[in-house]
């Protein structure tokens, strides 16, 4: 089986622009405090991400948390639409694992939160993803062995029959520690070796 991440392998995600994009529904001045204490929103927001991400926080949980903490005049639904707007899906990789599912079973491993893994399996082009071990549904953020592990365990598969696929090393080592095969990913020539 071919477990892929998704950032920058898949898509990417670009934060910033999200951000800005939500600055336009705040009140000016206090879009101006945050601004001041950017570092310290930012780092409030990773946090409040990883519990998203960890299943430990819903996405109306963490949207109402960011609606009081910044006073956000938009619905969730709007928020949500904001939020999908930030992603930059690959083409081009995505045809390249529908080929190689053809061949190999191929599955995501990733920190996702419920909402966004629903976003991505309704996408036609992440169809060839049969298998899913999210960060929400394992409870785990993926920065772990425990994580690999539980994946595999999840997908009923032996972590010796997984690759994973991801373009940060760090990730890949724990991949590797819990005994998968790894595939360092630059760009999309290095799926070529799958094939």
């Amino acid at each position: 089986m071919y477990l892929f991440d998704l950032g920058k392998v898949v898509l990417s995600y670009d934060q910033e622009a999200t951000m800005k994009k939500l600055a336009g529904s705040l009140n000016p001045l206090t879009a101006l405090l945050i601004f001041a204490k950017k570092d310290e929103f930012m780092a409030e927001f990773k946090r409040d991400t990883e519990l998203l991400e960890s299943g430990r926080m819903t996405m109306s949980q963490f949207f109402l948390r960011l609606k009081g903490k910044t006073g956000l005049d938009l619905t969730e639904e709007k928020f949500m639409e904001i939020w999908q707007s930030g992603y930059e899906y690959y083409p081009d990789v995505l045809a390249k694992i529908a080929e190689l599912s053809q061949k190999e079973k191929c599955g995501v491993a990733a920190n996702l939160s419920e909402a966004q893994e629903e976003i991505l399996r309704k996408r036609e082009d992440f169809a060839p993803f049969t298998d899913w071990a999210c960060s929400w549904k394992l409870g785990i953020l993926r920065n772990s062995k425990e994580f690999f592990l539980k994946a595999a365990e999840t997908l009923g598969v032996s972590p010796a029959d997984c690759t994973y696929i991801d373009d940060r090393e760090e990730n890949l080592a724990f991949a590797k520690e819990a005994g998968m095969k790894t595939l360092l990913y630059t760009s999309i020539a290095d799926l070529d070796i799958l094939s």
